[in-house]
């Protein structure tokens, strides 16, 4: 570890504080007061002092320190305006502390949200003590729940392999296994539970290796061909669903994609949501995947599959939704001039973004309205209250805000210059870009300064010039809209 991380560790416990919710802060100020899980009345102090000053805020600065020593500690001295070796130590020593207690907290609340992790726990202390009335009593629970339960997925088949297996420990530690036995359960389980998680796995192989060339898999589904055309799993829907979903990925053609959307038609009630929820991803990923390769016509196909999952209840997932499809779900609606449609998407779903930045992507999906309806202005005015959401997030700003500028000047100013310069330094200079991206945005940005300084009459360069260079590049990052202003030109 080098000085820098060394430095820097002792606030991951700041760090993941400021994911806590303010009902999961109330929750854990309970938590760490029962003294069974704590016994230190200085870690009660610390996170209240860091839930009223420090949480929420940008960084943990030397003069915050400062402040929350003085109110963990109130009877030690510390000197002036920042803390000592002597005093950084124990503050932090107990920041350690109350990380490992924010930890099991964050278990305990897991283990409440899903009950079958408390009976994979319980299970063996029910068997070590010899509780096998206790024992049978929740098994039989169980059992019954899952088997009723017809949108059986790989996380139900697993969690029965688990519970056959404590039964199997049961009736050897009760001398019953001569008598009878429950293998046939267990080993069914078992296969049902590999063959759907192999299955996951290679649609996720596959995915990884359409995101990016770089990514190479020597595995493929041979080792479990047989298992695959037993008729238990052949037909089974989930089977059926991951097989063609994989077929979808390996050959890229519409008729298997019609196929797939007749199965999630077929089989709607039969698949557990998360995964039905990502079968519907990978139908977009196709539909992205032609326009890429030119086929704009996909666009609407995209549309009416988001279309699909928003009456479908696809969307939301434990009570929030992901703001990169928010805003890939408006952005598609206005190319598709379903203008009120996305107006409609933002309202619903903005109470479902997470409230840290629910504003700056609420200002943000707004400003991409107003950008498709022309409304540059507006658009403008829109994006600049938008905050740091992501990365995605602030790259798209920047360079809608660059597009707004251009369609909203109507003579040559060196000041829109520099700021289409200092535009394309922040793209060559940012470190989470790949080069490729780099690359692109340095095109269109390059592309960006000469289609305005033909349009105001700054340039020598003939617009059919310009076209043939833009046409000949293999990498700019919207290539389709710089065309679109150049035939304006024309």
């Amino acid at each position: 570890m080098n000085k820098k991380e060394n430095k820097t560790r002792p606030f991951l416990c700041i760090e993941l504080l400021n994911t806590f919710s303010e009902e999961e802060i109330s929750a854990l100020k309970q938590f760490i007061s029962c003294t069974y899980f704590n016994t230190d009345d200085s870690l009660k102090k610390l996170l209240s002092a860091l839930d009223k000053s420090v949480l929420r805020k940008p960084t943990f600065t030397p003069e915050l320190q400062y402040e929350v020593y003085r109110k963990v500690f109130p009877h030690l001295s510390a000197p002036k305006p920042e803390l000592q070796k002597k005093e950084r130590s124990l503050l932090n020593i107990k920041l350690n502390t109350l990380m490992r207690l924010s930890e099991q907290f964050l278990s305990v609340e897991t283990i409440k949200e899903h009950p079958q992790l408390k009976n994979e726990l319980l299970y063996p202390q029910l068997l070590k003590r010899r509780q096998f009335w206790s024992f049978n009593r929740q098994v039989k629970k169980e059992r019954k729940l899952l088997n009723e339960q017809a949108n059986k997925g790989e996380e139900q088949f697993e969690q029965l392999y688990r519970t056959e297996s404590q039964v199997l420990d049961y009736l050897y530690r009760t001398g019953q296994l001569m008598v009878e036995d429950n293998l046939s359960e267990l080993v069914g389980n078992l296969d049902f539970y590999y063959v759907l998680r192999r299955l996951s796995l290679q649609l996720t192989a596959l995915s990884l290796q359409w995101a990016s060339a770089k990514k190479t898999y020597e595995f493929d589904l041979k080792d479990i061909a047989s298992l695959l055309e037993h008729p238990q799993y052949a037909h089974h829907p989930l089977v059926e669903l991951y097989v063609k979903n994989i077929q979808l990925m390996e050959r890229r053609d519409d008729e298997t994609y019609t196929q797939l959307l007749g199965l999630l038609d077929k089989h709607q009630r039969a698949i557990p949501t998360n995964t039905f929820r990502n079968f519907y991803t990978t139908c977009i990923s196709y539909c992205v995947h032609q326009v890429r390769n030119g086929y704009m016509d996909y666009y609407r196909k995209i549309f009416d599959l988001y279309l699909i999952m928003h009456h479908k209840n696809l969307l939301i997932e434990q009570g929030m939704i992901h703001r990169g499809m928010l805003k890939n779900m408006v952005i598609i609606a206005c190319r598709e001039q379903e203008f009120d449609w996305a107006e409609n998407f933002i309202e619903h779903y903005r109470p479902f973004v997470s409230e840290s930045i629910r504003e700056s992507v609420y200002q943000f999906l707004l400003g991409m309205l107003a950008f498709y309806q022309k409304d540059y202005e507006k658009a403008h005015d829109r994006f600049i209250k938008v905050d740091k959401i992501d990365t995605t997030y602030d790259i798209n700003t920047r360079v809608i805000i660059l597009k707004c500028i251009y369609e909203k000047e109507k003579e040559y100013h060196e000041p829109i210059m520099q700021s289409f310069r200092t535009a394309e330094k922040y793209f060559i200079s940012h470190t989470l870009l790949p080069a490729k991206s780099k690359q692109e945005y340095k095109n269109f940005i390059r592309t960006l300064i000469n289609l305005y300084r033909i349009r105001h009459g700054a340039s020598k360069m003939s617009v059919e010039r310009l076209k043939e260079k833009l046409e000949a590049q293999k990498a700019n990052s919207d290539k389709q809209w710089l065309l679109l202003k150049i035939e304006e030109l024309r």
